[in-house]
């Protein structure tokens, strides 16, 4: 029994390690496009992975641990680093909370990546952008909004489906 235990912990921290790696290097990777104002976070994709029982909360953790060592090329510093990683793991847990409830059904996919998408707008585009940086309220909603739709709700609901179809 403890060896299975030891099994299942290590698998969660591998997950965890993994999505971060992934999330950080995609966000560096492509950071003409992933910070500012007007933004597509390609790694956003990544997003509704909690959504899948396989990635489940781990993945959320590892987003948001992610997001906190990208935001450290960000040009708004440590507040990107607090309020993005906040989001991120808001945003993952309720992916997860609601793939709990609509298991592996397609509705469910796009309700968790809507709600996340309405978390990082607000969380990003308002309180970090238009609260603390005075970018103008309409270009930062707007910006990050049209950014998440892209990232979240088109290409992380294709990458779930993509895997739902392969992970058990």
């Amino acid at each position: 029994m403890w060896g299975l235990r030891m099994k299942l912990r290590y698998s969660r921290i591998v997950k965890m390690a993994m999505v971060a790696a992934i999330y950080a290097a995609l966000t560096m990777g492509l950071a003409p496009i992933s910070y500012g104002p007007i933004q597509v976070r390609i790694a956003d994709a990544l997003l509704p992975l909690p959504y899948l029982e396989f990635f489940g909360l781990s993945s959320a953790i590892g987003l948001s641990l992610g997001c906190a060592l990208a935001n450290m090329l960000s040009p708004y510093a440590i507040y990107d680093i607090a309020i993005g990683s906040i989001a991120n793991l808001f945003a993952g847990t309720v992916a997860w909370f609601i793939g709990k409830i609509y298991r592996r059904s397609l509705y469910g996919v796009i309700l968790a990546s809507l709600a996340q998408t309405a978390i990082v707008t607000f969380m990003v585009g308002y309180l970090l952008l238009h609260l603390l940086f005075n970018v103008e309220l309409s270009i930062a909603i707007l910006g990050v909004f049209s950014g998440s739709i892209i990232s979240i709700s088109i290409l992380g609901t294709m990458l779930v489906m993509f895997l739902m179809r392969r992970v058990a």
